[in-house]
């Protein structure tokens, strides 16, 4: 079974625990899931399978490469211990990824979608950033010269499948397990926009490393979700760019030597070297333009799109490369068309009504 099999049969099980915690949020009242919000980080899940579906075999090449130069056996596949020493090592390489990705500004632009999440929840650890996997692996080379390519695939299907579980409001501090593992409350200290909380708590699986290197932080109070300058945009396509046309704004702006240190210094570093006038008044977020019907039917009317990409992800290899496109390119129109209704733009009916269209008529095609 390949990774992207493994995967969409674990969307199964992510969708499940979703609709759980949604129903505990209902119990509690406690506004855990909002429509919107929850649409949206669906919508960025999606669009992450997508492209990772069309371009697995890019991101893996490097990886694939270094390993066919490999004459020796350090890992063996067979041996329990081995997986053990895979999982701490790929951890570790985890967690230079991740701060890497927060403390360099060209990185923070492709990892940073997945903080703008506001709600902080099951359905926000699927809000991925679009281009990880492809900025992630000069991280995760040097595995290739000690472990064999399907215990790789492996740790990387239990780490998503872990790091999912850490994404929760409702499970307590853990005692003893918290100084070891990563855990539901250090994952929301690093989700967290309080000047405290901000860049803490790398770690992915263990949270050892974070104590080690000085990043870790304990939970006080909880924390409040999101960026610290939001993105005000429910495209979650454009999500995966936002970032980076603020960056290109503040190249502009930056003088000399500081047009490149925008792109390789730290996001708490932008505002010294790219320096504008704030006398603009914030935007309204797009979460309060569309009505409470007009979630309820973006929500509704995306419910066939995880079957459709989880049948892609299981099937779609044995597809030729034509039907993959339009597939992709479908699931794709689903999701732009979903955030621009909810933003209330003037393109999204039109836009609504081609997909379905399209849907319908390739159904039709299926049928007769």
């Amino acid at each position: 079974m390949t990774e992207l099999q493994m995967l969409a049969m674990a969307y199964v099980f992510f969708l499940g625990l979703i609709g759980v915690e949604m129903a505990i949020s209902r119990i509690k009242a406690d506004g855990g899931y909002r429509v919107s919000e929850m649409v949206v980080n669906i919508g960025h899940g999606v669009v992450y399978q997508v492209f990772d579906f069309l371009t697995k075999g890019l991101a893996a090449i490097p990886f694939l490469f270094v390993a066919s130069l490999v004459t020796w056996d350090v890992l063996p596949a067979d041996a329990w211990w081995a997986w053990l020493i895979g999982l701490i090592v790929y951890d570790l390489s985890s967690y230079w990824v991740h701060r890497h990705h927060h403390e360099i500004h060209a990185l923070w632009a492709i990892h940073g979608v997945h903080h703008a999440a506001e709600d902080y929840n099951l359905a926000a650890a699927l809000r991925q950033a679009a281009f990880q996997k492809v900025t992630a692996w000069p991280w995760r080379l040097p595995l290739a010269l000690i472990m064999p390519i399907e215990m790789f695939i492996g740790i990387v299907v239990f780490d998503f499948l872990y790091q999912f579980l850490t994404h929760t409001r409702y499970v307590p501090k853990l005692g003893a397990i918290e100084w070891i593992f990563n855990t539901p409350s250090h994952h929301r200290v690093h989700h967290g926009r309080d000047a405290k909380y901000l860049d803490k708590n790398y770690g992915c699986i263990f949270i050892v490393w974070d104590r080690l290197f000085g990043t870790f932080a304990a939970e006080q109070e909880e924390p409040d979700y999101g960026l610290t300058k939001p993105l005000h945009t429910l495209n979650s396509v454009w999500g995966n760019f936002a970032i980076f046309s603020e960056l290109v704004g503040a190249t502009r702006r930056a003088v000399g030597s500081n047009k490149a240190l925008v792109w390789l210094t730290g996001p708490a570093h932008l505002a010294r070297l790219a320096p504008k006038h704030h006398g603009a008044a914030p935007r309204q977020h797009p979460d309060r333009l569309s009505s409470r019907r007009m979630r309820w039917y973006v929500g509704l009317s995306g419910l066939l799109i995880p079957p459709l990409l989880g049948w892609m992800m299981m099937k779609g290899d044995s597809w030729g490369f034509g039907l993959q496109l339009a597939c992709a390119a479908w699931i794709v129109v689903s999701v732009v068309a979903a955030g621009g209704l909810l933003e209330r733009r003037a393109w999204a009916w039109p836009l609504e009504a081609a997909r379905v269209a399209a849907g319908v008529l390739a159904v039709g095609a299926v049928v007769l």
